[in-house]
């Protein structure tokens, strides 16, 4: 690799850009992501979190006797070491009076955020336990009574009322706007679902169009509804090179709405000026009972 120092180049823009397509692209990825505290900070290959378990009351003026407080433990191992590496030559950057590097953050960025949920959403399967609380529903069919019943179902598994999300694809989504009681409700509600296509709460779900990868797991699914316990993300930075051995330059940011770390390295090898995104993450189930997935048969 050549020992270009890249003067001049604005890395922290790149950085700035990136910030902004995390937030604005996709889906956030916050719907997903529980409280893992310190521990991602910490060292080694797994990050570790817990879920609280339900209480029991009695007789106070019979027994005081104290009962176990105990929680679900959560492993999740940090084995998805991925990114997006692209590469442009001296000629491809002679011929363009465009910012090749700034016209792709967005498609690198936007590849990164949908596997990361592809790959989340891969673990909503029968065989761990996500077929016990699932909606049977096509896409044709699905309109504000479904989800009044999955409503019904999160309700009766107590799981709360907040930040419940309901995640859909586009012909679900379009299912929802031309749902005759949501159109008619558009003349004295919301006027999103006829101007723009969109139903942003329908019975305390925030409803999350998604046109990336939803995953049918062999299951036929096609979303899920779930709170961000139903399911937990968990990411690292990557380490950075040490002082003096790189040539490249590097950053490293957070979002700060769903604390997703991302590596951003810029070098030129003698042949490409290359940019890298990288990403570091795992993902495990949470609270099984916090989630009901849709299928379509």
């Amino acid at each position: 690799m050549a020992t270009n120092t890249l003067a001049g180049v604005n890395i922290d823009r790149i950085a700035q850009l990136t910030l902004n397509y995390l937030g604005t692209e996709g889906i956030p990825l916050n719907l997903f992501t529980t409280d893992l505290g310190k521990g991602v900070k910490e060292k080694g290959e797994t990050v570790t979190t817990r879920f609280a378990n339900g209480l029991v009351t009695q007789d106070m003026s019979a027994s005081k006797a104290t009962q176990n407080a105990s929680t679900v433990k959560r492993v999740v191992t940090l084995d998805q070491y991925r990114g997006i590496s692209i590469g442009f030559n001296d000629l491809e950057r002679s011929y363009t009076d465009f910012d090749l590097e700034e016209m792709f953050v967005e498609p690198a960025i936007s590849a990164i955020v949908d596997e990361m949920i592809e790959y989340a959403l891969s673990l909503v399967t029968a065989a761990n336990g996500f077929d016990t609380h699932e909606t049977v529903c096509a896409a044709g069919d699905f309109d504000s009574d479904e989800v009044a019943d999955i409503a019904q179902t999160l309700s009766t598994n107590k799981v709360k009322l907040a930040r419940r999300n309901l995640i859909i694809p586009p012909s679900y989504n379009s299912a929802l706007v031309k749902d005759g009681a949501i159109k008619d409700a558009s003349s004295y509600a919301s006027s999103d679902p006829i101007r723009e296509n969109r139903v942003p709460r329908l019975h305390g779900f925030n409803v999350v169009e998604y046109n990336g990868t939803i995953p049918d797991n062999s299951e036929n699914m096609t979303g899920l509804a779930c709170t961000p316990q139903a399911l937990v993300i968990a990411a690292r930075e990557v380490a950075e090179p040490e002082p003096g051995t790189w040539a490249g330059q590097v950053r490293s940011i957070v979002d700060s709405k769903s604390g997703l770390p991302i590596q951003i390295r810029r070098y030129y090898d003698g042949t490409e000026q290359v940019m890298e995104f990288t990403v570091l993450y795992g993902a495990e189930i949470g609270i099984i009972e916090n989630a009901s997935r849709i299928v379509s048969a």
